[in-house]
């Protein structure tokens, strides 16, 4: 298994819900993402423990004017995607011009393109570190990053 494959998957509803909230819960508390019912409990001041045994400790990017708060994994297996890539992509990826784009929080370079698939045109977004260019995928709740390999046409 490479570097790649081992990386810890960490679902968005379940980061924003724990960025937002978790400082609420009390230590050794068990709480479910409300989106995707993820079960997780509060083991420390900034941790918690997805209930498949992955931790993940809150942390903050610091920048000249501001600071980022994220979710990294404790046993250092990081996502793909930094947290503060995939909100900027999600967001405005769609409507960012074709090229090159840096992300202001973590200096990622992003190329992003257009391609056709399942007769649809979607925004694709490649980064020298990916194997597969990313795009935009519709979600029952809200949208999120897939393999152009994993990409599938909405459903109405």
């Amino acid at each position: 298994m490479n570097a790649t494959e081992e990386r810890t998957i960490l679902a968005d509803c379940c980061e924003d819900w724990i960025i937002e909230w978790g400082g609420f819960y009390k230590v050794d508390r068990a709480f479910r993402c409300p989106e995707c019912t993820t079960e997780w409990t509060k083991t420390a001041n900034d941790s918690y423990r997805r209930a498949d045994g992955r931790s993940f400790v809150r942390r903050t990017r610091k920048g000249p004017q501001d600071e980022f708060p994220y979710l990294a994994a404790a046993d250092g297996h990081e996502p793909n995607v930094e947290r503060c890539c995939a909100k900027i992509l999600l967001a405005h990826g769609e409507r960012l011009r074709e090229g090159l784009f840096v992300c202001p929080v973590c200096g990622t370079e992003w190329t992003r393109t257009t391609q056709r698939l399942h007769g649809l045109r979607v925004p694709v977004f490649a980064k020298a570190t990916l194997r597969e260019p990313l795009t935009v995928q519709p979600g029952r709740t809200r949208p999120f990053l897939v393999a152009l390999s994993e990409y599938s046409p909405p459903r109405d």
